[in-house]
């Protein structure tokens, strides 16, 4: 009995969901030092503000089936150009590979996609920042 439970738990999970977090760390790094930066979420909602080097903890994915999330990077100092930088979301081989072992199409069609953990971001995200030229 204890194995026919055991198939129909690991039958109703989806890779991604069994080894990804919900939330994730990206550290932010700029080619200039304390850098003033404010993340946004794809609604335009402020998620973070700070100064570069920093490290944030990120969803990857909004509430909704298929719904990664997207974030914006904006970094001003004085002197310089405000810089916008995306930070991407990716597809994780979890989703892809593992569901064919853990998950099948329970994982790729339903679990993974409505808990979001199909989805990781960037790594690290890295602002590139230009001296300005106005005086």
């Amino acid at each position: 009995m204890k194995k026919v439970v055991l198939c129909f738990v690991i039958l109703l999970t989806g890779c991604a969901s069994i080894i990804r977090d919900n939330t994730q760390v990206v550290p932010i790094q700029s080619n200039v030092e304390e850098a003033d930066i404010e993340v946004t979420n794809s609604k335009g909602a402020v998620v973070y503000t700070g100064q570069t080097p920093t490290t944030v903890w990120l969803k990857p994915s909004k509430n909704g089936y298929f719904s990664p999330e997207k974030y914006m990077i904006k970094a001003s100092k004085k002197g310089y150009t405000t810089s916008y930088t995306p930070i991407e979301w990716h597809i994780s081989n979890w989703y892809w590979f593992g569901n064919l072992v853990f998950g099948g199409l329970i994982g790729y069609f339903i679990v993974d996609p409505l808990t979001g953990k199909m989805y990781y971001l960037d790594e690290v995200a890295h602002v590139q920042m230009s001296k300005s030229n106005s005086k």
